[in-house]
């Protein structure tokens, strides 16, 4: 099938899974539009007809890798558990992907932490994801009176903030070896416990302003 012929979203998903590949073979810094035009067997001029640049490609790639790897999906048995459980566990579940990516996917994790030193398109969705997620979980818990009543938005921009070390590559990637999930679940602990004091109460947080602020990122 030619490429004119061939759907483009089916188009688009090859290019990104033949990027990928490329990346995890030579590492992002090596990896080329034409390493990736010869696995798929097409030109890189065709390539360009679906990416308007080689940064475009890569945003593409980082952002596949932040969906799909770096995606935290509780178990249908968590899905049951109570609201403070089910947060404490997606903060951790993320965390532990990342860690994953960097032990055992080093060239992918490279290029998230180029994604997140850029501030790529990719890395800012990843963070308004983690964000959104975090905030249905904050208003699941507010709904069940496990949390004190807060604006919600704000509360998920406080509880992000204070565990982005434990889901920005760029700061997992600097974390020492005799780093240990020990302090990751008393860092996340110490942040859902906030949730149901009453300090939050008054709506008082982060504003959209404040650089602070995920959903801004």
């Amino acid at each position: 099938m030619s490429v004119r012929n061939q759907p483009r979203a089916g188009y688009i998903s090859s290019i990104v899974e033949a990027g990928t590949a490329t990346c995890r073979l030579y590492g992002p810094s090596k990896t080329n539009v034409a390493d990736i035009a010869l696995l798929l067997g097409k030109s890189p001029a065709s390539i360009y007809k679906i990416f308007p640049s080689k940064a475009a490609i890569w945003d593409a790639i980082a952002g596949n890798f932040f969906e799909t790897d770096l995606r935290f999906v509780a178990s249908a048995d968590l899905e049951l558990a109570n609201a403070a459980c089910r947060l404490r566990e997606a903060a951790l579940g993320q965390h532990r992907l990342m860690l994953q990516a960097r032990h055992g996917d080093h060239q992918m994790f490279k290029l998230v932490v180029l994604a997140a030193e850029g501030n790529w398109p990719s890395f800012r969705s990843y963070l308004k994801r983690l964000h959104a997620d975090m905030a249905r979980l904050i208003h699941d818990g507010i709904e069940t009176q496990e949390f004190a009543p807060t604006n919600v938005e704000a509360a998920a921009s406080c509880f992000c903030a204070a565990i982005i070390a434990l889901c920005d590559p760029r700061i997992v990637g600097v974390l020492p070896s005799s780093h240990c999930e020990i302090s990751a679940q008393e860092l996340v602990a110490f942040a859902v416990a906030s949730l149901a004091s009453s300090n939050l109460a008054s709506g008082s947080g982060l504003t959209d302003d404040d650089p602070m602020n995920l959903r801004g990122a």
